[in-house]
């Protein structure tokens, strides 16, 4: 009994770690070779690397057209908008070194993420204020949480292998071949 217990459980967690390792970094490296290739970032399909956690403040007639979720802390109501860890997105818009991504439909309702030091998209903020990221969703003003902060673009590695093998370098011909 115990060993099938064993076997199902190696086969669970083989399951979930060879489940997480087809996603990768979006780099600026990879979106070059997609400008190259003449290939829209706006088809590529995105994943969150962490949970992102938008939190407002909201006053006692805010509570009532709230959309997501309501706490009371301290006294206070607050607003969570929760995007679990390898969400799907899409970018709607694009710069020279940031990709706005929304995780669902609605006007207005997207993260920016920038090109950081590590060559790695990370969420963005108009301004961050002890940890915490400010920032208007869904024409509201939110605040990323510091957990959050640190969260990246992740694509699906096959995607982008596939991508690759499509693009072959020539070497030239000369006269007479």
């Amino acid at each position: 009994m115990k060993k099938k217990l064993v076997i199902v459980v190696f086969i669970l967690v083989s399951m979930v770690i060879s489940s997480c390792s087809n996603l990768i970094f979006f780099t600026q490296d990879i979106r070059n070779d997609l400008n190259e290739s003449k290939l829209e970032v706006e088809k590529v399909q995105f994943y969150n690397s962490e949970k992102i956690t938008l939190l407002r403040n909201l006053s006692k007639e805010e509570t009532q057209i709230a959309k997501g979720t309501i706490r009371l802390e301290n006294g206070e109501y607050f607003e969570e908008v929760i995007i679990p860890k390898r969400t799907k997105g899409v970018a709607i818009k694009k710069g020279p070194e940031f990709l706005n991504v929304a995780f669902e439909t609605g006007e207005k309702r997207y993260l920016r993420f920038d090109l950081n030091e590590n060559n790695k998209y990370q969420i963005s903020a108009d301004n961050w204020k002890d940890s915490y990221g400010c920032i208007v969703y869904d024409t509201a003003n939110y605040f990323i949480v510091p957990s959050s902060s640190n969260t990246t673009l992740l694509v699906n590695k096959e995607y982008i292998l596939n991508f690759e093998k499509k693009r072959r370098v020539l070497k030239g011909r000369s006269v007479g071949n």
